[in-house]
């Protein structure tokens, strides 16, 4: 059975509320109140936030990303957590849970690999081992079967010309499971000379975020589609009154391509505003919304999706009151110099026709829309103490009850913040 943690704070901080909150009737009155907070783990450099799920049974998951403690899972609407550790008998050694899924069949699903290490000169990163696994526990956790995925085949020549990487480690991909048991996720898939932008096959250059599908609980993975060609870490939310309309929260990220004005697009993105000597010949490190309404077939970009600079590591949650909350880092927007060190979520109460900006009619464009501060960032004099590289997963408790995670980079401090939002009309 898992193992119960003794050390789990719970505490109210009612101070942590990010706006005051006053009485009215109209979108413009609606406030976010941050009603307390659990920390689910002490102090740790490992651990972070990447998925959190409710598993058919009722109980709420979260995925550190480390297979010890593993993941945590609460059966009292996320007020205390227990640990299951995971051991991955058939995998390497060394992997980082990318991504997980409670089926609803009840089996616990998991998308694992083997973390990049810096090179030599310490200026990028690299994978040494490139395999990419899949692993399927039908007892709780307590057990693991595991399978590699060949995921070269997911390339539309794959004799000839297959996939040579694709990239899993902290790029926090979720799965979605479809009414008939397809479930899908995606994740970037490379070539070779994926970062060689000026070649005549403009279907080549790019992390090229790729959707695969099984329709076997994991054994096989296929039948593939392209998301959008420069994206990577991809969330998925599912209309909960259509499975065709999913929307998808992503990070578009590349240089500049033939013939464009590279300029002009870096003051669109506000990469413009970073130091001269980072990424200066890159064009996009994006937020970006995109919307299918075939189920995932085709995704296109929504109007007024582009969000600024660092706004990705999104999740996504779709209420069956069709409210739609993004959360994400807050990045950098064009012609602003703000810091962007905050965990901020961005809120729909129509599914996504319109979005909460401080107005009485709120914005069509996403972008546009208010920030609401879950997790302020540590500021010091001049510069902002970034949080690591933890996802603000959300996920809804009950109705207008929120919980969502983060881990502050200072303190290590792995925690979760109830909130809700105030002065509906």
């Amino acid at each position: 059975m898992p193992k119960r943690i003794d050390w789990v704070i719970t505490y109210f901080v009612f101070s942590l509320a990010a706006v005051p909150v006053w009485a009215g009737g109209n979108l413009a009155d609606i406030q976010l109140f941050i009603e307390d907070e659990v920390i689910l783990a002490p102090a740790s450099a490992d651990l972070d936030a990447y998925n959190v799920v409710r598993g058919p049974e009722g109980a709420i998951w979260l995925n550190t990303g480390e297979p010890k403690p593993g993941l945590f899972r609460s059966t009292d609407q996320g007020r205390t957590w227990e640990t299951v550790p995971v051991e991955l008998s058939q995998a390497p050694p060394g992997q980082h849970l990318a991504g997980f899924h409670a089926a609803r069949d009840g089996s616990l699903w998991l998308l694992h690999q083997a973390p990049p290490t810096h090179t030599v000169d310490g200026k990028s990163m690299e994978y040494k081992d490139r395999r990419v696994f899949f692993s399927k526990s039908k007892d709780g956790g307590r057990t693991w079967e595991t399978w590699e995925i060949d995921y070269g085949r997911f390339a539309p020549d794959p004799e000839a010309d297959p996939y040579t990487m694709m990239e899993t480690a902290w790029c926090h991909p979720n799965f979605v499971e479809r009414p008939d048991g397809t479930t899908f996720f995606s994740l970037s898939m490379r070539y070779p000379d994926w970062d060689d932008w000026h070649q005549e096959d403009q279907s080549r250059p790019g992390i090229r975020d790729v959707m695969v599908r099984t329709r076997d609980g994991g054994k096989t993975w296929g039948d593939p589609t392209i998301v959008h060609q420069h994206a990577t870490e991809t969330a998925y939310a599912v209309d909960p009154n259509d499975p065709d309309h999913i929307f998808a929260a992503t990070r578009i990220q590349r240089k500049g391509l033939p013939g464009e004005d590279l300029q002009a697009i870096r003051k669109l993105s506000a990469m413009d505003m970073t130091p001269p000597t980072y990424m200066p010949d890159w064009a996009y490190k994006n937020g970006i919304l995109l919307e299918s309404t075939d189920g995932g077939r085709s995704f296109r970009e929504v109007p007024g999706g582009l969000f600024g600079f660092a706004s990705y590591r999104w999740s996504m949650a779709w209420t069956k009151d069709d409210w739609l909350v993004l959360a994400s880092h807050a990045g950098q927007d064009p012609g602003q110099r703000e810091n962007y060190g905050d965990h901020v979520l961005r809120i729909s109460l129509n599914g996504g026709k319109t979005w909460l900006d401080g107005t009485e009619e709120g914005t069509r464009l996403p972008a546009k829309s208010e920030k609401f501060v879950v997790f302020p960032a540590y500021r010091n004099v001049g510069k902002v103490d970034h949080y690591s590289a933890s996802v603000p997963t959300t996920i809804e408790v009950s109705k207008n009850r929120f919980l969502t995670f983060g881990a502050y980079k200072r303190d290590k401090i792995l925690r979760g913040r109830f909130w809700r939002l105030e002065n509906l009309p």
